[in-house]
This record gives structure tokens, C-alpha cells and sequence, in this order.
């Protein structure tokens, strides 16, 4: 296997103190812009690169804009520590920067306030080599055909 493409993306920052504290304290995660699409329907909408996650999981009002009837997937439970959330799964293609695949997907209303989604390991890094470099901030994607 060669590598087709390199793709780098900078850590996005996020504020973690409330608005009146100060001074505000902040967070680097590896958040990358990606592409969700179904026929010619398409979101494009931030991500975690996220190596604990075993699903990739999405808001569902991605889903009911590309066209997915939401409750028509195949139902999980997620529990976690928030308690559990109940998602439905439908095969969606993924694109970032003139790469395309198809992955297994879970929505759920209960996430649609979310920032980002998250991009999990084999939907999303079956397709990679992955270099996590918080020291430098950023996030290496290396994509082999």
C-alpha cells in the first residue's frame, strides 16, 4: 500500500470555562470539516477524530436533510456517561478533501446540539493512517488506495 494523499488539519479550540469566568480556559481537540452525503443531497459539518469511538455518530437533522428516514435505521442504544441515547444507523457516504467512502452512521435527535459528530475506527480510520500531534496542534490523515 502507498500513500495517494496527505490531508492536515489544525485542532480546533474550544472554550471550557463559562462565559463569566475568567480568565476563560480552553481545549485543542483533533475536529475536522467533513462531507456526509446520499445521492446528490450533502452536509458538510465538523467531526472528532475520535479513537475511542466504535460508531460514527451524527445529529439527526443531518440525516433527515440528506433524506434518511431518521426512524427507518436499525436501532442502538448508546450508554455512556450522560446516560443512554437511542440512534438509528444508515449507511451514509463520508468525503474530506476529493476522498469518498461509504460508512455505517448512527443519528440521533438527542445529539442535534452537538458541535461535531464523531468519526470512529471502522468506519472512519479503516481508511487512514492516523498521526495524533498535540504538540504541534494538528492532525495528519494518510489515505492509501
Amino acid at each position: 500500500l502507498s500513500v495517494v494523499k496527505q490531508i492536515k488539519f489544525p485542532y480546533l479550540k474550544y472554550i471550557v470555562t463559562p462565559p463569566t469566568k475568567k480568565p476563560p480556559q480552553y481545549i485543542y481537540r483533533p475536529v475536522i470539516p467533513v462531507k456526509l452525503f446520499l445521492d446528490k443531497k450533502a452536509v458538510t459539518f465538523d467531526a472528532l477524530v475520535d479513537s475511542g469511538a466504535d460508531e460514527c455518530t451524527f445529529p439527526a437533522w443531518i440525516a433527515k436533510m440528506l433524506g434518511h428516514n431518521v426512524y427507518k435505521g436499525e436501532q442502538k442504544i448508546f450508554s455512556g456517561i450522560g446516560g443512554s441515547v437511542l440512534a438509528y444507523l444508515h449507511k451514509t457516504h463520508i468525503a474530506l478533501d476529493g476522498i469518498e467512502f461509504a460508512s455505517d452512521v448512527y443519528y440521533s435527535h438527542e445529539w442535534d446540539d452537538m458541535p461535531f459528530g464523531l468519526l470512529d475506527q471502522a468506519g472512519f480510520f479503516s481508511h487512514f493512517d492516523i498521526h495524533f500531534n498535540y504538540m504541534e496542534k494538528e492532525i495528519l490523515l494518510e489515505y492509501h488506495s
